[in-house]
């Protein structure tokens, strides 16, 4: 009796609790455009998020040539955040677009266990090949209208109506609950007699 009611609360758990993503590493990054008031998103299965990425070096060296970088209200600045698991940053690329000599880019990486620390200047360096990043930069943030047409129709699309009849998930879930809170009562009680006896 024991092991069934054992082994009815190890179902019951499986069934009731979330499921755990199994991404392993980097999985999007998010583009803003402070200036021109635009966001856009990239996940890793798209082309256009591996080419970013290797414009900007996996791990940039800081070039001693480069200038004080900062960039202020109004200025041509484009922000890369890259996420893990869609939750945890792990870089940030500041992306000057309008410097006199040209692009230049301001790294700042996770490190180790202390994770990413904004306090600290970052690794200023050149991107692999400048009128590139500003170009898929730019398709990225102004996307063809085609294209904002199609998420605007899918954003816009009516919810599915309500599924019918029986929800037989949901009455299974509630049947395995009721079986394990009625054998978890019968052992308390059993143990309870036992004990008064």
């Amino acid at each position: 009796m024991r092991l069934l009611a054992l082994l009815a609360v190890i179902v019951t758990t499986f069934l009731v609790s979330p499921s755990v993503a199994l991404a392993g590493g980097p999985t999007s990054v998010i583009i803003t455009s402070p200036a021109e008031e635009k966001a856009a998103a990239l996940y890793t299965s798209q082309a256009d998020y591996g080419h970013l990425m290797s414009l900007l070096g996996n791990n940039p060296v800081a070039d001693p040539q480069a200038p004080d970088v900062a960039g202020g209200p109004g200025s041509r600045t484009v922000r890369l955040t890259w996420l893990i698991h869609d939750v945890h940053v792990w870089r940030v690329d500041h992306v000057f677009l309008d410097l006199p000599d040209g692009v230049w880019i301001e790294t700042t990486m996770a490190a180790g266990e202390d994770g990413l620390k904004l306090d600290r200047p970052g690794v200023v360096h050149r991107p692999a090949d400048q009128h590139t990043l500003r170009k898929l930069l730019y398709s990225v943030l102004n996307p063809a209208p085609e294209a904002t047409a199609q998420v605007r129709t899918a954003a816009s699309a009516p919810p599915p109506p309500a599924a019918e009849g029986i929800q037989w998930t949901s009455l299974l879930i509630g049947a395995v609950c009721g079986v394990v809170i009625v054998l978890a009562g019968r052992v308390v009680f059993g143990m309870m007699r036992r004990r008064s006896a």
